[in-house]
């Protein structure tokens, strides 16, 4: 008889949950995983990589944020279920080009990843600034008020750096 899997951290503790009885080599075969790598990650020795975590989300139809955080309902289908916010993709695309000009309008470099990361936290904030988001005059007055805080705080965090040269 099989021993029953066991973990020392909550989301390996989701993993076995999710492979239920089925036969550890027999999963990890049908999701073209090492059994060994899967072996470690249900027992809590090392962490799944997005990819692997999002594979495992998409072949048992259960939630990123359930199965990596615990939280919200674990089935994707349920009722109960809170819809995520969409995100309009044309205006976040707006979002990014204004926050990539605003940096090179500053001079200031910054990386791809750091700028899809900051241009998220803008649309966010444009999301809470709007009244009514599907204005488009709204939108655009938005847009120029985020884009001129962004040049702001560039200019402050240079003119910081600057004075701390300075004092050393």
């Amino acid at each position: 008889m099989a021993r029953k899997a066991t973990s020392k951290t909550k989301l390996g503790q989701r993993l076995i949950e999710i492979r239920g009885d089925e036969n550890r080599g027999e999963y990890c075969a049908r999701l073209g995983i090492n059994d060994r790598t899967y072996r470690d990650y249900e027992s809590g020795k090392s962490l799944p990589n997005s990819d692997t975590l999002k594979l495992i989300s998409n072949v048992h139809d259960v939630s990123l944020n359930w199965l990596i955080l615990g939280e919200g309902p674990m089935r994707l289908n349920e009722q109960d279920a809170p819809k995520a916010a969409a995100i309009e993709k044309e205006f976040f695309a707006r979002v990014l080009e204004t926050t990539r000009k605003a940096y090179a309008e500053s001079s200031v470099r910054i990386s791809d990843v750091d700028l899809g990361r900051l241009a998220a936290e803008k649309y966010e904030e444009y999301i809470v600034l709007a009244h009514e988001p599907d204005d488009e005059e709204e939108r655009l007055a938005l847009m120029a008020l985020l884009k001129r805080r962004l040049i702001k705080d560039l200019m402050q965090a240079h003119t910081d750096q600057a004075t701390s040269k300075r004092r050393a």
